[in-house]
């Protein structure tokens, strides 16, 4: 599980009130008894497109690993890179930059979502800043001050009446967290506090906290005991969508002091990251015994699905989705590694579209339709 290793280095029971919707359909998911291991993908994907993405881009920096993809109303891509937020057409020309400019570097987190509307990207900064941006030209509409204590934030998502959720853990990849702290915090438009939820109750790494799903819909992921997924809904509410148990294989609630790297390797089934939704499909993917990636992927209308074992050396997730279409990006790969992958999504990739290092281009957007 070498990225998100590397994506982790870089990361060192109050009010419900009513930002959980009472009428929540939650699906209780049992991957180990509802999933098949697979290791060929042919019959299972319908099409496959590769989109060239003019831009050079250093797959070693903290700000590759800490990407994040968003999709417009039009088809837009947006690809948030460090402290800007980078806009493609659907056929991956470049259009404009949305940047943030602090004149310095920031060592705080930051992140981005688009509004409710759709008309507005919200791009979060560690320096205390909400900047908001047109959607369609790039161009920056305001800067919201945010109270000083919030500096550490971990994820932002849309709510109603232009205002937005901060997520922000406790001691993230550790046991020692604050008790009782609440990870979901509830913002007005003027960056009033409303209401706070999700209770932190066990070890929770602090990376692809937040991610777009279909419809501008956003999934937000809990670790430790929760061992749930919520969603915010097209109306801009909180609920509980997905639990995960891995029954016998999944990891104790009490975990003793464990280091990052020790939960990581432990001999169980955690951290389920990389939550995506299309409208037909909702995927993860989840760190095995010895750190071992596999990647699940559900039909939405039945309580079963697929999985299998992910790349050690090149590791492909998906960052978002779409009714049709589940997107990651790829940066151009060693020969060896395109002939020696076992990956079965990876394969098929690469038996479709050379992707080796010679290319010019330095990064692909694949965007890949299951049956």
């Amino acid at each position: 599980m070498k990225s998100i290793i590397i994506c982790f280095c870089f990361c060192c029971l109050g009010s419900w009130g009513h930002m959980l919707s009472a009428q929540e359909q939650v699906r209780a998911l049992r991957p180990l008894e509802q999933c098949t291991l697979v290791t060929d993908l042919a019959d299972r994907i319908e099409e496959i497109q590769v989109i060239p993405i003019k831009q050079r881009f250093d797959a070693g920096l903290q700000e590759w690993m800490q990407k994040k993809l968003l999709i417009g109303p039009n088809g837009d891509l947006f690809l948030m890179y460090g402290r800007e937020v980078m806009c493609f057409d659907a056929t991956g020309e470049y259009q404009f930059t949305m940047k943030y400019d602090l004149g310095k570097e920031c060592p705080y987190h930051q992140d981005a979502c688009i509004s409710l509307d759709q008309r507005k990207l919200l791009f979060a900064h560690g320096d205390r800043k909400i900047v908001f941006f047109d959607l369609n030209d790039g161009r920056e509409i305001e800067r919201l001050l945010m109270d000083k204590s919030l500096q550490q934030f971990d994820g932002i998502a849309p709510a109603t009446d232009g205002g937005f959720y901060y997520y922000s853990i406790s001691a993230p990849c550790s046991n020692n967290f604050e008790p009782g702290h609440l990870l979901m915090t509830r913002f007005d438009k003027n960056g009033e506090k409303l209401e706070s939820s999700i209770p932190q109750v066990g070890f929770t790494v602090n990376i692809f906290i937040v991610s777009q799903a279909v419809g501008n819909t956003y999934l937000v992921r809990t670790q430790g005991g929760d061992n749930a997924c919520y969603r915010v809904n097209t109306k801009g509410e909180l609920e509980k969508a997905y639990t995960f148990d891995f029954g016998k294989r999944g990891m104790p609630n009490s975990q003793g002091d464990l280091t990052l790297p020790d939960y990581m390797r432990a001999d169980y089934y955690k951290m389920p990251i990389y939550l995506c939704e299309s409208g037909k499909f909702f995927y993860f993917t989840s760190c095995g015994p010895q750190a071992v990636a596999y990647n699940f992927l559900y039909a939405r209308d039945k309580d079963s699905g697929i999985y299998w074992e992910a790349d050690h050396n090149l590791e492909i997730h998906f960052l978002s989705a779409d009714e049709d279409y589940f997107y990651a990006l790829i940066e151009p790969v060693p020969e060896e590694v395109i002939r020696e992958t076992q990956d079965p999504l990876l394969r098929q990739i690469f038996k479709q579209f050379a992707l080796s290092l010679g290319e010019e281009t330095s990064a692909r957007l694949v965007k890949v339709k299951f049956k």
